[in-house]
């Protein structure tokens, strides 16, 4: 479903990414991880159409043009959705608000963005709480406001930068439970950004290491978690010795 080739991306002089190719088919979960710095978020705003960058980027078998704005005159590109890592929920409106914005762009009417969004704040375990404002959540439920505000207008890929970052291990785990179940319920494509590795393991189908520029390894979780890669091997057991320079 979705195909990146030859991906280059470059920030005064520095090289961001070189020659990135991946492939990820319809309802797969394609998951990044790397070194902070390492361009997995970059990548994924390539994915979302947020910056510039050379090489090819396919949905469906199309072209997607690079900028997000001239997204909108394309009607065959697939409805995507993008989880920011710290929620990016706008202050001045309430839960329910924040929810329903992508539904409100897209012309839905009153009945359909309220229903919408119930059933969306209720999959991820926030019903009740729809006049809140964001500076009365928390951290945890801040991002599940992110998540409801993603899925409710039923996607064909969600992208997730780092989703869990910064919460503990029963909150991450409660998160990447509703990232399963979003993708069982709704067969949706999903690339992750994150260093979580229980995370990873939980969800992911396919698992791409970046690194210096480089991908440095593509295959499936079980090849990730269980291959004799140096790099992959380096990453999971945290060792300071390896081709990862860890400066």
């Amino acid at each position: 479903m979705i195909n990146i080739e030859n991906l280059s991306i470059a920030f005064e002089n520095r090289i961001i990414l070189n020659n990135i190719n991946l492939n990820i088919d319809k309802g797969e979960t394609l998951v990044l991880m790397g070194k902070n710095g390492s361009g997995k978020s970059v990548l994924l705003k390539c994915v979302a159409g947020l910056i510039d960058y050379s090489g090819s980027i396919y949905i469906n078998n199309t072209i997607i043009p690079v900028r997000s704005e001239l997204r909108k005159n394309n009607l065959n590109a697939p409805s995507l959705s993008y989880v920011f890592q710290k929620g990016g929920l706008f202050d001045s409106m309430n839960v329910f608000e924040n929810t329903a914005f992508p539904l409100k762009r897209l012309g839905k009417s009153e009945s359909e963005i309220s229903e919408s969004v119930l059933s969306a704040l209720g999959r991820v375990g926030l019903s009740g709480n729809e006049q809140k404002l964001p500076s009365e959540l928390s951290g945890g439920m801040q991002k599940r406001v992110g998540l409801a505000r993603a899925i409710c207008s039923y996607p064909d890929i969600i992208l997730y930068d780092d989703p869990t970052a910064g919460l503990d291990p029963i909150l991450s785990d409660s998160i990447t439970d509703v990232i399963c179940d979003i993708r069982g319920k709704n067969n949706t494509t999903s690339i992750i950004v994150t260093h979580d590795l229980t995370a990873a393991k939980k969800v992911a189908d396919k698992i791409a290491l970046l690194y210096n520029s480089e991908l440095v390894f593509s295959g499936s979780s079980n090849d990730f978690f269980t291959g004799n890669n140096p790099y992959t091997v380096q990453f999971i057991e945290g060792n300071l010795e390896g081709p990862i320079d860890i400066f």
